[in-house]
């Protein structure tokens, strides 16, 4: 064992001694990103060749002349109003160079014709800036000539300096026309010189925590897809092991992730759009393509919990377990619904039966201050059915006899609707004279906590709910939730500002309360 032992650890010393003796380490190269010109000439060849499925668009030039691009990739022969709208940028391309080179790496594999490249561009129009800022490429610099960040220098209204920002400005044309389901945007290295490499990472930003994209589940998706092939992500606050930066916990200092919460490109989208935004850090072009391949995929999917495939970017408003969701049978219609829902998300207010009730729900939602203000002021549950027979589109019965009976929770609260406006103060009723109509539709989603749950009767304003994908409801099953979505189309959206769901269900299951603990199982 001894010697064992001495002959290991002489091979240690004499690799060690090597190591110090002949200094062949790493061996960094002249920089290896293509030139401005090879990008753009590159451009100029695919849409020659691929003229059917890429086009190039001239967006604006930089302060130094330099154009402004984008290639649009989609198959002009399947139907426009099916496909999703992706955005893919490099935002701090500019010096970010990798970035480009990334995002050149995932084109070339779209236009290739592989059969998962043309099921993408069947289902999605895709619009490619690889080169934001031009002259910042050139330069090496992450800002324009005029010294500005087209990443950062961002407000509500878009680029904070826009007469200098040019750049910028075309990116916004882009997300004002777009309205996109998705926008992805890379980030990377200068590529100064070769073996330039970094922490690669999915779906956040470092210095913005508000860029954590909201799909978690995606992200891991993404990093899974690189990892697969040996690339690893960064988890950035995960791995550091902290929380969440926030004003009362400013005290807290190092002992928090460092990111903040920051008013970015991309938030813009969001703000405006309630675009899915994913922030990439990418070093190596295949892995990122991994990644955003996944991405572009999960476009295609029906995500769990949705009823049409798609990227899951369609609830407007969350009130425990139920939604108001984005109207539509097909993209364009939703994505119609969609932007009208969030930005009128201020008139809208929801309320359910609380303390929520295994086998019944009630699910109330008023699209107007008017509607809000006459029926949903008083939460009192009791009052609210005695009430609603007052309005003259309802059928109350129903809707009275299955809250005649509602429990009390006793010690706590009386029963009563549980209200959450699309307001700031999310128990603030809007004013009465601030809303008109929702002229595009909108669905109530509801999540009955079974999945093996058997639905005896659903109504709308007390008359029965058909079936139906229009003007009716859809279920299905997903996540252990049986899902009962109501369908209000526009036609009812403009002329009706509430719609009072109710639901009766057996739960297919019998599940313990109280006594759990004492029927375990092993």
């Amino acid at each position: 064992m001894k010697k064992t032992a001495g002959l290991v650890l002489a091979a240690l010393l004499c690799g060690l001694s090597t190591l110090g003796a002949a200094p062949s380490g790493p061996k960094f190269g002249p920089a290896v990103h293509p030139t401005l010109s090879q990008l753009e000439n590159r451009l100029l060849e695919w849409e020659k060749a691929y003229p059917r499925i890429m086009k190039l668009r001239r967006l604006g030039t930089t302060a130094q002349s330099r154009p402004l691009l984008a290639a649009v990739l989609t198959d002009p022969d399947a139907p426009a109003d099916r496909k999703e709208h992706v955005l893919i940028t490099a935002l701090h391309c500019g010096g970010e160079r990798s970035a480009a080179t990334g995002i050149f790496y995932l084109m070339d594999w779209l236009l290739q014709g592989s059969p998962g490249a043309r099921e993408i561009l069947r289902g999605q129009v895709i619009a490619f800036m690889p080169v934001v800022n031009p002259d910042g490429y050139v330069a090496g610099s992450l800002r324009n000539s005029h010294h500005r960040d087209t990443y950062k220098e961002w407000n509500r209204e878009g680029p904070l300096v826009p007469e200098q920002m040019p750049e910028a400005l075309a990116a916004k044309s882009l997300m004002d026309e777009l309205q996109a389901e998705l926008h992805a945007d890379y980030h990377g290295t200068g590529m100064q010189f070769r073996g330039y490499i970094m922490a690669e990472n999915s779906g956040a930003a470092y210095s913005n925590i508000s860029l954590k994209s909201y799909k978690h589940e995606i992200i891991r998706q993404m990093d899974q897809a690189a990892l697969a092939e040996g690339y690893p992500s960064d988890e950035l606050e995960q791995d550091a092991e902290r929380i969440y930066w926030g004003p009362e916990l400013e005290q807290l200092g190092p002992k928090l992730w460092s990111g903040r919460p920051l008013y970015y490109a991309a938030t813009y989208g969001y703000e405006h759009y309630h675009t899915l935004a994913f922030a990439n850090e990418n070093a190596w072009e295949r892995s990122s393509f991994l990644r955003h391949r996944r991405l572009l995929e999960i476009g295609q999917e029906i995500w769990p919990g949705e009823y049409y495939p798609g990227y899951p970017t369609r609830v407007i408003l969350k009130n425990e377990l139920h939604f108001v969701t984005a109207y539509g049978e097909t993209a364009a219609a939703r994505r119609r619904s969609r932007v009208e829902l969030w930005n009128k998300q201020g008139q809208i207010v929801t309320a359910l039966n609380n303390p929520q009730t295994e086998g019944m729900v009630l699910f109330v939602c008023s699209t107007t201050g008017k509607a809000a203000r006459r029926w949903l002021s008083d939460q009192s549950l009791p009052r609210f059915a005695q009430r609603i027979g007052e309005h003259r589109s309802v059928d109350a019965g129903p809707i009275q006899r299955m809250l005649k009976d509602h429990p009390d929770a006793d010690g706590q609260f009386k029963a009563h609707l549980l209200l959450l406006s699309g307001r700031a103060d999310r128990s603030e009723l809007p004013p009465e004279a601030e809303s008109g109509p929702i002229e595009n539709g909108l669905s109530l989603r509801l999540r009955i906590p079974y999945p093996k749950a058997r639905i005896s009767e659903l109504r709308v304003n007390g008359h029965p709910a058909a079936v139906s994908s229009r003007d009716g409801y859809v279920s299905w099953v997903a996540r252990g939730f049986t899902y009962v979505q109501f369908n209000i189309p526009p036609e009812r959206s403009r002329k009706e500002d509430l719609f009072v769901v109710t639901c009766l269900y057996d739960p297919g299951e019998e599940r313990v309360f109280g006594l759990g603990w004492q029927e375990q199982t092993p």
